[in-house]
Formats: structure tokens, sequence, C-alpha cells
């Protein structure tokens, strides 16, 4: 009797708990970063075969904005555009091949031998030029078109590892400041607008020889001088490291060179080697001591996943992401040319559903949930004033809310294993509550009408 009344409360207890729900509460008055942009690099042309543009580039421009959620560009122009010899042009016009090419495309020729005045036929903007009509000019009309902006980031890339036979002169501070303020008067003067950031330099740790933390804070007070001599703001993101590890230690020497913290925008990072809780942490407190933004700016080749992604913006406070390049954003069928079909890649089509939720401009707000396990929620508010949820879940599960901002919010779902869309909206009671069903392990995210 003794042990059947045990067995009895036992169970009684096991199924208490299993019909207990597991409740995600948001917490809008705890406050974290604020978003900096979905950020994808522009590779819409390839060193095989640069010359013109795909055919379906239009078509993947647009879903990238719309159905993607992407609203940042990372723009590159390389070292090898102070040049006389017009390399690009020669081998864009197919003048010389890829392998000819290559070694070239860093090397520079000085325009002068005096960094403080420009000459214009010592530098060649036809590659970069080729890349804001195709890609930026149409990116940034898509985004006004949904009362939104695209936020350029103009990366600088100098992989003086691969110039054989060349120079390579930008790791005098002053020349490198001449080479950013000629492409900043370019851009104004040709295009009417100018970078939202410079990235200094592309994976310093990785594919130069001639940079150090201590060149790259030089680097940097030199070029601020410069634009603002010229009426430009300046806002810089560094080091942008290849090894995750070398972030924290980058900044701290780079913050040891006078006056180069005052004009840093963002402290960039990326994940190829060493990409680790631990230094997202480190990383996230370099930004607090700072009072700098941080930003994942490059993980590509479909291993930036949603767990990824959850641990930039809830460890490091990551405010800006890059988990790919426009063109990898799809999967490109060109079997027939005439209509070449895009299907979205799987890390996008997971992804995605956090980047329609917060916008530039979005705060991310507290979330958690009672099985961290089960559930990884993260929520947002955004500049319009609505309200997000994203939920990384484990399954098909009841999910009681708690904390939302009362309204109706439409309801999206992608699954691991394929297969998504939209859910009935989901209402937010006067008390913030609701109770939501996960369709399976994915990714599931509510939108308060009004957000993007």
């Amino acid at each position: 009797m003794r042990w059947a009344l045990c067995a009895l409360l036992v169970a009684t207890a096991l199924g208490a708990c299993a019909r207990e729900p597991l409740t995600v509460t948001v917490d809008p008055a705890t406050r974290h970063q604020t978003m900096r942009g979905w950020e994808v690099t522009v590779d819409m042309t390839d060193d095989a075969n640069p010359r013109g543009f795909p055919p379906f580039t239009q078509a993947l421009l647009a879903r990238a904005v719309d159905e993607v959620g992407i609203d940042r560009v990372r723009l590159e122009v390389r070292s090898g555009a102070e040049n006389t010899d017009r390399n690009w042009t020669r081998f864009n016009a197919g003048a010389i091949t890829q392998e000819a090419w290559r070694p070239l495309r860093y090397a520079t020729v000085n325009d002068n031998d005096d960094p403080s005045v420009i000459a214009w036929s010592g530098f060649d903007f036809a590659e970069l030029d080729a890349n804001i009509e195709a890609v930026v000019l149409p990116l940034r009309a898509r985004l006004a078109a949904r009362g939104e902006r695209l936020f350029v980031n103009l990366c600088y890339v100098a992989f003086t590892v691969q110039v054989q036979g060349g120079a390579y002169h930008h790791d005098d501070p002053e020349e490198y400041a001449e080479f950013v303020l000629a492409t900043y008067l370019h851009m104004r003067d040709k295009y009417g607008f100018t970078p939202d950031a410079w990235e200094v330099l592309l994976e310093p740790d990785n594919h130069t020889r001639q940079w150090s933390p201590r060149l790259m804070g030089e680097a940097i007070v030199a070029a601020a001088r410069r634009l603002r001599e010229n009426g430009f703001t300046p806002a810089f993101i560094a080091p942008s490291v290849t090894d995750m590890a070398n972030t924290a230690p980058w900044i701290d020497e780079i913050a040891r060179v006078d006056g180069a913290m005052a004009d840093i925008a963002e402290f960039s990072y990326h994940r190829y080697r060493n990409g680790s809780r631990a230094h997202a942490a480190r990383i996230a407190a370099r930004g607090a001591r700072h009072n700098k933004p941080t930003a994942m700016l490059e993980w590509w080749f479909g291993l930036a996943t949603p767990a990824v992604l959850y641990e930039d913006l809830t460890v490091a406070n990551a405010s800006a992401w890059q988990g790919q390049t426009i063109r990898m954003l799809f999967n490109v069928d060109q079997r027939d040319a005439a209509a070449p079909a895009l299907t979205i890649a799987d890390d996008t089509r997971l992804n995605r559903l956090y980047f329609q939720a917060a916008r530039i401009g979005a705060k991310r707000i507290e979330a958690h949930a009672t099985d961290r396990n089960a559930v990884k929620p993260i929520a947002f508010l955004n500049p319009d004033g609505g309200a997000a949820l994203v939920m990384a879940v484990d399954g098909a599960r009841d999910v009681a809310l708690a904390g939302l901002p009362p309204g109706v919010y439409a309801a999206a779902y992608e699954l691991t294993d394929g297969g998504g869309g939209a859910l009935d909206p989901v209402t937010i009671d006067a008390a913030g509550r609701g109770v939501v069903r996960t369709p399976g392990r994915g990714v599931f995210s509510l939108r308060s009408r009004g957000a993007r």
C-alpha cells in the first residue's frame, strides 16, 4: 500500500511537470544594444568572370531586401585602386587574365610624393563604381521605397600577401589617409553620398604583412583628421580580425594610440578561428568599456547558424551581423540561362526571421525562457513602435508569453529540416500575455503590426 501510494504521488508530480507550460518572459524596460544593420558583402561579380553582372542580379537584390531583410552592405575598395596601370579595367575588358590580375589587385602605385595633394590621375575607382551602380544604388532605391535606408560600410581591402613584383605604400598613415579621403571625395562627387562607416582593414591578422594594431590606430587618427578637414564626419570600424581571439588584444593596442578611439563607430570581429562564448563575452566587455557597439561582420559558407546569431546578439551584444555575401544568400540554378532559378539558402531561410524582426535602430530588450535549452528567445522594440519576438525552438510545443506589448502579432516559422511560412496572427492581451504553439524544430517569430 505504501509503495503504491508513493508511485501514485510520483506519477502525479511528473504529470504536473509535463503539463506545465514553458514560459517566455519579455522585459521591455531592460534594454541592450541598438541594431545597426544586417550586412552582406557585395560580391555579384567574381574573380574568374567579372565582365558584366549576372542576369539574375536585380531579382536577387529585390529578394534580398523584401524576403530576407538585408539593410546593410559591405562595399569593398581594394588598395590597388591607387594605381596608374588601370589593372581592374584591363581585367574587366579581358585584356589580362584572372591569374595575371590576382598579384596586381592590391599593389599600389603612389599618385605622387605628397600625401596632402591628391593627383586624381593616380586613382582608378572603376571596380568600386561598377559595384555601386549595379548593386548599391538598386539596394538604396529598394529600401527607400519601403521607407528605410541602406547602411553602406565601405571596407578597405589590402591582402598584400598576394602582391608579387609590386609595391604597397598605404602602411604610411598619411598615405592611407589620402586614399580614404580620395575615396570619399570620389563617391560624394560622382554619386551624391558617402559611406556610413569606413572599415579600416579587412582581416589584418591574416592577409597582410605590414599592419599591426598600432599602425591601425595611427591610420585611424590620420584619416579622421583628413576627413574632418574636408567636411566629412569620421566613423571607423575596426579591427575586423579573422581570429575572434585577436579582437580584444587588437582593441587594447589600438586604444593606446592617442585619439584612435574617438572616431571608432564599431568594434568588429570575424569567426573563422577561435569562435567561442568566452571570446564573445570579452568582446562585449571591450564594447562596454569604450562605449562602442560590437559587430560580427563575417562568417560565410553556411556556418552562421541561428545558434551563432543568438550567441553574437546576446553574449557579444553585436549590433550588426554578416553571415553571407549577397550572392550566397541564395542558391542559383543557371541551367536555364534565360530564367535562372533562385532558391533561398538554408542558413538564410532560418536567419531571415531575425533580420525581418529587427530593423536599423531597433533596441534589443530582455527576454528569457523557463527552459533555455528548449527555447532561446530574443526580443526587440523597433523604431516604428512595433515589437518583435524571435525564438529558436527544439520542437513543437506550447509556449506561454508574458511581458510583450499588447497587440496583434504576425506569426511566421522556418523549420530546420525545411518548410515554413505564415501562421494565424497571435493576440497579446492588455496584460502582455498570450500563448503560441511552435510547429516544430526551427525558428518562430512574432512581429506586431507596423514592424517590418
